[in-house]
């Protein structure tokens, strides 16, 4: 198929009926946790995919995942992690090139029968003048299986052509 060049912006494309949100990164952190929490903690055996910008913000979020990944059919996580960078374990991480418009992505994807959702947020440009739990992102999310499925479809394509051994 078509290959995307980011989790939103595949999502928008292929299911242009998603409502889009301007949400403060804070809100979407909240939005981010509360999945977390309800759907990939209780979820059978998932496919989780997080895009975290940052590998500082991902740091933060390492304890968790760490747990989650414990009962994941597979774990991925994007971020801006140094070159070559292969930490073995549970988490497959994927450096996302400068050059990427994942680099503006904030997304979460728990795909499994059970308990199904995701949330893609991109972040408008030109905020660097504003705190950082203030920056804005226009946010989508679901937790019809059959877009949460398109968008682990979309997450493992991009981390696929990053690491082929996926």
């Amino acid at each position: 198929g078509h290959a995307e060049s980011s989790i939103f912006a595949g999502l928008r494309r292929r299911h242009p009926d998603l409502r889009v949100h301007a949400l403060s990164k804070k809100m979407l952190l909240a939005l981010t946790l509360s999945i977390e929490d309800e759907c990939c903690a209780r979820a059978q055996r998932p496919i989780l995919i997080g895009s975290f910008q940052r590998q500082r913000f991902y740091e933060a979020a390492r304890p968790r995942w760490a747990d989650l990944a414990r009962s994941a059919e597979q774990s991925v996580v994007f971020a801006d992690f140094g070159p070559g960078r292969r930490r073995p374990g549970l988490v497959t991480e994927i450096t996302i090139p400068e050059s990427s418009p994942m680099r503006r992505e904030w997304s979460l994807i728990c795909d499994a029968p059970d308990h199904p959702a995701c949330v893609a947020g991109w972040e408008r440009p030109g905020q660097d003048h504003r705190a950082d739990r203030d920056r804005v992102f226009e946010a989508v999310w679901s937790v019809d299986p059959q877009v949460v499925r398109s968008a682990a479809r979309i997450g493992v394509g991009l981390a696929a052509a990053a690491a082929p051994e996926i």
